[in-house]
């Protein structure tokens, strides 16, 4: 541990107009180390990453990678020098194949045109020193969100990268997949690399971490051995106040009327489904990526409507076969993936707010009720805790959590009478994700069934009253609030779960 770091920053400052985005903070990562960086949204992670990859020049202090003094003008140079960013939304070139998206910029050749033998050999070998069997011609569109961060990282390893930085690699991905991830972390480690880990998801950090720093508001928290804290000092640091319970209390629970029931729904994902949610209770969706439970979230909300059996709202049999009809029945989606589904970047944060109501007035010929003034808007995106500047900014500006606000924000503006949540606190930091946990509680409690969808075991657990888990399509079984991870995760592999003993009968 007395070898120079392969990275070692210090005292690295940087401002923006009217902003301290990093002051004096000192980060080094080891070969052959993980070294966790964690924080909110705005605590500088993001802004400190972007200096080492060469995107912005620090305003003051000393960068060094390998025992070298650096100044990185481009982020190419950052490359050179052995820097390698894996950002949480992949870079990848959808429709070129894994080979071309590898060689990407860097492709060699031979007699003046490109060696496509040599760059398909090196692939191979790159994705198999990954343990991945991927064929290097199959072209990315075709991959999953797993096999397509094995190709970012493929290509991390082509530049002989001596510093890895992971952005919250497992965001997208299932349980199964972020344990096949954080093993590769581990062998990547065991080689030598050096590898910076970002994530909100803080069961990771304690497994994988060697070492753990904090950022708050621009400046370093503290530095510490990961066997030397727990969960709660590294929230406790984060927020700046100590979350003594990041769940909500459990609510009524399953005591009103059904609001939304599915009778043996089927399509071309999902098989014999039976399910029922009650106003005033979170019933949580847990599986594997291909157990069927996104597909069921999709299903409710008409983006890939059931073909077979009944659903109804409130009791009524309604037909769903498009979102337009979901909403007019009084069902409400919040989706997995909120830049690609739920927004509009480039619209302000008040627009992304209206848009459904916008729409529906639309296409029912209905005045636009959100003629809403632009004040009542305004109160509507406050009382659900907002935070913009100026709520006239592009929604692209603000961090996910208020991201995700703005998107239920829109819902209860329509007061649908059931809340499909997928993957609600994706790639949210600790703090959004309680703020977001109390609101769905608050929802619920207020007489709406919610249906949440996610492949966070912990948010699973934590906030459902009732656990539903998928496999292969269809319900493999149903467990009660305060379920063990192991149950759910038996249940998802389909391994039925073991029958209660009730007390007293033996």
């Amino acid at each position: 541990m007395m070898a120079d770091p392969a990275l070692d920053m210090r005292a690295i400052s940087k401002s923006f107009p009217g902003v301290k985005a990093l002051d004096a903070v000192d980060f080094d990562c080891r070969a052959g180390e993980v070294h966790a960086l964690c924080g909110e949204n705005g605590a500088g992670k993001s802004t400190l990453m972007k200096i080492l990859g060469g995107v912005y020049r620090p305003d003051g202090g000393r960068l060094r990678v390998g025992g070298e003094t650096k100044e990185f003008k481009h982020p190419r140079e950052a490359r050179t020098a052995g820097i390698s960013i894996i950002h949480q939304e992949l870079s990848l070139m959808p429709f070129r194949t894994v080979t071309e998206n590898i060689f990407a910029g860097q492709e060699p050749t031979r007699r003046g045109l490109l060696d496509r033998a040599l760059m398909e050999r090196r692939t191979g070998e790159l994705l198999r020193r990954l343990g991945s069997t991927i064929p290097p011609a199959t072209q990315v569109s075709a991959l999953s969100i797993a096999e397509q961060q094995l190709v970012e990282i493929a290509k991390a390893l082509l530049l002989d990268a001596r510093v890895l930085v992971m952005d919250e690699p497992t965001a997208a991905l299932d349980d199964r997949d972020a344990r096949s991830l954080l093993d590769l972390v581990g062998k990547l480690k065991a080689e030598g690399v050096a590898i910076v880990y970002i994530s909100h998801r803080m069961p990771e950090v304690m497994a994988i971490a060697d070492r753990v720093s904090v950022l708050k508001d621009g400046r370093k928290v503290w530095t510490r051995p990961r066997e030397e804290v727990d969960v709660a000092a590294v929230v406790t640091a984060m927020v700046g106040r100590d979350i003594a319970e990041f769940f909500p209390k459990p609510g009524r629970g399953g005591t009103g009327e059904v609001l939304l029931e599915i009778s043996d729904g089927a399509n071309r994902t999902l098989r014999g489904i039976d399910l029922a949610v009650r106003a005033g209770e979170i019933v949580g969706t847990a599986g594997l990526e291909d157990s069927g439970k996104t597909a069921l979230a999709q299903a409710i909300f008409g983006d890939d409507p059931l073909t077979e059996g009944t659903l109804r709202v409130a009791g009524k049999v309604v037909s769903v076969q498009s979102p337009r009809q979901a909403i007019a029945a009084g069902i409400g989606y919040l989706p997995g993936d909120r830049k690609r589904e739920g927004l509009l970047l480039r619209q302000s944060v008040r627009d992304n707010a209206l848009l459904t109501l916008q729409a529906m007035s639309n296409v029912f010929r209905r005045p636009h009720r959100a003629g809403l003034s632009r004040a009542e808007t305004d109160r509507k995106l406050k009382a659900i805790g907002v935070r913009a500047a100026d709520y006239g900014q592009e929604i692209r500006t603000l961090s996910g959590g208020n991201q995700q606000k703005t998107i239920i924000s829109r819902w209860l503006a329509q007061a649908p009478k059931i809340l499909v949540f997928a993957e609600p606190t994706r790639g949210i930091d600790v703090a959004a994700k309680a703020a977001i946990y109390e609101t769905m509680r608050t929802l619920a409690d207020s007489g709406r069934a919610i249906l949440m969808v996610s492949s966070d075991l912990p948010e699973v657990v934590g906030v459902s009253d009732r656990i539903v888990v998928m496999h292969e399509g269809r319900i493999a079984g149903e467990l009660g609030r305060g379920a063990s991870e192991e149950a759910v995760i038996g249940l998802a592999l389909g391994i039925p779960a073991e029958p209660q003993i009730k007390a007293g009968t033996i």
